[in-house]
């Protein structure tokens, strides 16, 4: 009997004094994004926007580095692709806004079906972070070309209208600029096969979905900044807003899916 509490107290000790388990070492990029984002956290407190600032470079600087060919980087195409990017950014917030609230990922749209089977989607929420509100993608680039001179800036109600009267068709979605700058490829494709590369670069910057739109728009101001002695800032602008308003509209997902391989 003694010998049996023996055995069973010597167990016990071993448990309790049995070494925790190490914690996982981190890799020295796992640190670095550790620093960065409690950096991010603190300066927030003071600057609401720091993550978005912060991230619209990180975002600028890689595409930058991705569209750039022998040539250099193709501005109006640089331009295109944010404003795809920009458009569909605000759909997206507004999708995970949703889910966050235990909503249905679609709730806040009016929602199109065409003779296709292809969906789109409206409504104020979406057009409110597009044009109306104070940090809309509209006001950042609208205020990036009138800071780099742009006197007469783009019809945008026209450009609302125009998207909406072609969803289904074969216009939609192709921006209206002068062949000059035409970019070297469509908003669409810009949009299909950079947006998913990107994403989780902006969800480390902007962990809540609503910086999504105006990280991108930032960005936006940057690429409109440095593009200044090459491209009107009123045709820059254009650009963007051609692309970004079909590109709030377009039902990525299927869009995605329609990549893999079957």
């Amino acid at each position: 009997m003694i010998k049996l509490e023996l055995i069973m107290f010597t167990k016990i000790l071993a448990k309790l004094t049995k070494s925790p388990a190490p914690e996982p070492v981190k890799t020295h990029a796992e640190m670095v994004d550790d620093a960065l984002q409690n950096a991010l956290r603190e300066r927030e407190h003071t600057n609401p926007m720091a993550g978005a600032q912060v991230g619209a470079k990180e975002i600028y600087q890689q595409l930058l580095g991705g569209m750039a060919d022998e040539k250099g980087v193709h501005t109006e195409s640089l331009l295109c692709a944010l404003g795809a990017l920009a458009g569909y950014a605000c759909q997206a917030s507004l999708r995970a806004q949703a889910v966050a609230a235990n909503m249905a990922e679609t709730a806040a749209f009016q929602v199109v079906k065409t003779t296709d089977g292809k969906q789109y989607f409206f409504g104020d929420p979406l057009n409110n972070l597009l044009a109306n509100s104070q940090f809309s993608v509209w006001a950042l680039a609208g205020g990036a070309a009138q800071h780099n001179g742009a006197t007469v800036l783009p019809d945008l109600h026209e450009i609302f209208e125009h998207t909406a009267s072609t969803v289904g068709d074969d216009g939609f979605g192709i921006p209206r600029v002068p062949e000059n700058h035409s970019a070297c490829d469509l908003p669409i494709n810009f949009l299909k096969i950079i947006w998913p590369e990107l994403f989780p670069t902006i969800k480390r910057f902007c962990p809540d979905p609503a910086g999504w739109p105006v990280l991108y728009g930032f960005a936006i101001q940057e690429a409109m900044d440095a593009s200044k002695a090459v491209i009107d800032p009123a045709t820059a602008l254009k650009i963007v807003m051609e692309s970004a308003v079909p590109m709030s509209k377009v039902d990525l997902p299927s869009l995605a899916a329609s990549l893999q391989p079957h």
